[in-house]
């Protein structure tokens, strides 16, 4: 079923943008002088902003544990017993302002939304060799003191079926967010940015509900995995995706249709018109556009 056909998909965008179409806050706009910018790298940015952090960094983690939590898959008993054996106090992260409180916060929408921003944005990371290796068995006395690390197929396998699952995923979310963008236009950056982060949340529960259907639907997907090293992550599959991370940001593509990255979702490059300049910035030039209109002389 396509996406943009799902009803599932519409209900949360309607919360949003309200039963007649209109924003439920409407923003200033300004279309005069506005830049059209890629949906793609806005959308982008406003979904890694949802993503909780600590120092700045992302904490596999913890996050994994908010997860557990937001698809009901561990009790707030077991995710507490798990983090005092990870030796993390409690007590430290219990005021609301914590980057992790969500662990112990008992608002659901809040842990769904940052459990689906970080599961969309870990497609845009290189993998730790942790995912789908492990350490090489050594029988030999000589090697006996020398570790390595090998591939484990059976979580290679898993872990490239889940990043696929992913990469389809937000290429179908951010497109369906994208076409809302574009609805209305000549809003700032931090208005673009704002509604973005809205639509997501709204989306949030079917995103996450959307990658456990890709990934089941994937299962008898086969994969070749062409590149890891320390900058780059690649692998295609037998359905034709080429997936690929670097220094670049994330390429997915379909039969070598750019599905996601490059500014194209789906292989359409969608644009928004972005107030994206200071205002006295504007104003100078309108008033030299204006100088120049007066300075024309009249032709008799």
């Amino acid at each position: 079923m396509s996406l943009l056909k799902t009803s599932g998909w519409i209900v949360p965008l309607l919360l949003v943008i309200g039963c007649d179409g209109t924003p439920h806050e409407p923003a200033e706009k300004n279309e005069a002088f506005a830049v059209a910018l890629p949906a793609l790298t806005i959308i982008q940015n406003a979904v890694v902003s949802l993503v909780p952090t600590i120092n700045g960094q992302r904490n596999d983690l913890m996050m994994r544990q908010v997860c557990a939590l937001a698809r009901g898959e561990a009790s707030q008993d077991q995710v507490s017993q798990t983090l005092r054996e990870q030796g993390i106090d409690l007590t430290a992260i219990a005021h609301k302002d914590h980057p992790m409180s969500l662990l112990i916060n008992t608002d659901q929408s809040l842990r769904i939304t940052a459990c689906a921003a970080f599961v969309a944005t870990s497609a845009m990371t290189l993998p730790k060799t942790s995912e789908f290796m492990v350490e090489a068995k050594t029988d030999t006395p000589e090697s006996k003191n020398t570790k390595g690390l090998v591939i484990d197929l059976q979580k290679l396998n898993r872990f490239l079926g889940v990043q696929l699952a992913v990469a389809k995923a937000d290429a179908d979310l951010f497109a369906l967010m994208a076409t809302e963008l574009e609805k209305t236009p000549g809003l700032t950056l931090a208005h673009y940015n704002q509604r973005a982060q809205s639509l997501f949340t709204a989306l949030a529960p079917a995103y996450l509900q959307r990658v456990k259907e890709l990934y089941a639907s994937g299962i008898n997907t086969t994969f070749k995995l062409l590149e890891y090293s320390d900058s780059e992550f690649k692998f295609s599959t037998s359905s034709g995706h080429l997936f690929a991370y670097g220094y670049d940001g994330l390429n997915f593509s379909l039969n070598r249709i750019p599905w996601y990255g490059e500014g194209k979702l789906l292989g359409k490059t969608y644009l928004l018109d972005v107030a994206y300049f200071d205002p006295q910035l504007t104003s100078l030039i309108e008033a030299q556009a204006g100088k120049r209109t007066l300075d024309t002389p009249v032709k008799p």
